[in-house]
């Protein structure tokens, strides 16, 4: 049985999730505020979690920001309940790292969906990363160029890929995963701030503190909230949203 961690101030709201999930065959836990969510998420290791944003005491994006520190809960699932109207909570929501975000008031059937969704994800993570027994090193030291060949050890699967073929790299705790032009998805054990050192900066881009981009990849950037920015690549269905950190190198670089 699936273990999901509610953290929502709101009692009524809290009791119908709680009579929700459980009737879908779910182990449910609640917290009524932040610092007693980042508490029992570290004591029952719930394979979900549901919060809110606005709380006392510690509000949403300082629960994602503790659990993030937290090697065995930094891949959890994270799903923030967040108001229909208010677009700064979605935004900020975006930046701090969550997965998925549920509108309040919400439908049941999205609910499920979404908990379906992101189970069914982190289910592949982690089987993924339970294959992996050594961090992946590359036989070249220093800045990489596209047309370098990087090896990668994933799955117990050797193999090159070639740098100029990746369209971009995300964060998943420990791990990254890579998209390539082919299709094809892979996950290894490397930080971010590894993947910066050596790649080359003429070609990939942080845009924000779980995602480097291919910037040959670039389809559109497009205006968003309070002059932030998305960025749509090529071939690719997500669109990644530039944090404030890092907008002034996309700023320079496209003269936008």
């Amino acid at each position: 049985m699936k273990k999901i961690l509610i953290i929502e101030d709101e009692y009524a709201l809290r009791s119908s999730l709680r009579e929700l999930l459980e009737s879908n065959s779910y182990k449910v836990f609640l917290a009524e505020d932040g610092l007693v969510g980042v508490q029992l998420a570290k004591e029952v290791l719930p394979d979900l979690i549901i919060c809110d944003i606005m709380m006392p005491r510690l509000n949403g994006h300082g629960v994602i920001e503790e659990l993030k520190k937290d090697k065995k809960l930094s891949l959890v699932p994270f799903i923030f309940l967040t108001a229909k109207s208010d677009i700064t909570d979605f935004r900020d929501g975006m930046e701090s790292g969550a997965d998925d975000y549920i509108t309040k008031p919400f439908r049941v059937a999205s609910v499920l969906k979404a908990i379906e969704t992101r189970l069914q994800k982190f289910e592949t993570i982690r089987l993924q990363s339970s294959n992996i027994h050594e961090e992946p090193v590359t036989e070249k030291k220093g800045i990489l160029t596209e047309n370098d060949r990087l090896f990668i050890n994933t799955k117990n699967k050797p193999q090159f890929i070639k740098v100029g073929e990746i369209i971009c790299i995300k964060a998943q705790g420990e791990y990254s995963t890579i998209y390539l032009s082919t299709g094809t998805e892979l996950l290894i054990r490397r930080l971010m701030k590894q993947w910066e050192l050596q790649l080359p900066e003429s070609t990939f881009l942080r845009i924000h503190r779980s995602t480097i981009i291919n910037i040959n990849q670039i389809e559109k950037i497009e205006k968003w909230y309070k002059r932030s920015y998305i960025v749509k690549l090529r071939n690719f269905e997500e669109k990644f949203i530039i944090s404030q950190r890092y907008k002034s190198k996309i700023k320079s670089k496209f003269f936008i």
